[in-house]
């Protein structure tokens, strides 16, 4: 697992080139990126999307940036939680979904890479949406007449719930199986109070999916079909 995860790692810094603006990603994949950058003695600035990456960039001697100074960076490089065939994703595995998606959105080339395990025919993992604590619970209702069960998700380290980097809420929405992401995306979006959500549809360029055994294949939008 750590090898395949090294080596989808590796296939997205390939793109990384000195004098760059860098959005990161946050999670552990997203983690071997940014030892792999400052292995390879990359000159670059970096945007973290969470206080995990941003703290591991500041260690690693890499230069902070921000969206005020570059609107637009030159590079995406995340992972994901679960993708399918189409490059659509499902992330906030970290909570850090509402950064994540401005800064992949932002970005002029958006990269991801993950281990094959979270390769899927379609999406059917819980969707992680970070949510105004005023809206808490008009929000779970209404994804509820959805048709989704919801969880609250907890802290690990103290009491209560997991709170953002933003200050908000995040709640776990089970779909089941999701056929069309991106109408269910759009649905969310409608939700006043419901901030992000985190369904990744058509924001990848490129996706590399890697091996247990070393092999990274990238995959790209109706590039690959899926299995019978």
């Amino acid at each position: 697992m750590e090898k395949a995860k090294v080596a989808a790692a590796r296939a997205a810094i390939a793109f990384v080139e000195d004098g760059m603006v860098v959005g990161l990603g946050s999670g552990s994949t997203a983690s071997v990126m940014l030892a792999e950058i400052a292995k390879q003695g990359k000159r670059i600035s970096v945007i973290p999307a969470s206080s995990q990456t941003y703290l591991e960039a500041v260690n690693s001697g890499l230069q902070i940036a921000t969206l005020e100074t570059n609107p637009q960076p030159d590079l995406y490089l995340d992972s994901f939680d679960q993708v399918d065939y189409d490059c659509n994703m499902i992330k906030g595995g970290g909570a850090a979904l509402m950064r994540e998606k401005v800064l992949a959105s932002a970005s002029r080339l958006r990269i991801f890479a993950g281990e094959s395990r979270k390769l899927s025919r379609k999406l059917n993992k819980p969707i992680p949406l970070e949510v105004l604590p005023f809206a808490l619970g008009y929000v779970m209702k209404t994804v509820e007449r959805l048709g989704a069960s919801i969880t609250i998700r907890m802290a690990q380290t103290k009491n209560g719930p997991t709170v953002t980097d933003n200050g908000n809420y995040v709640i776990d929405a089970s779909f089941g199986e999701i056929t069309e992401p991106d109408v269910l995306e759009q649905r969310l979006r409608k939700i006043p109070g419901l901030l992000e959500n985190g369904l990744f549809v058509g924001l990848a360029d490129a996706v590399f999916i890697a091996y247990v055994d070393g092999r990274v294949e990238e995959m790209k939008r109706k590039s690959l079909n899926a299995p019978e």
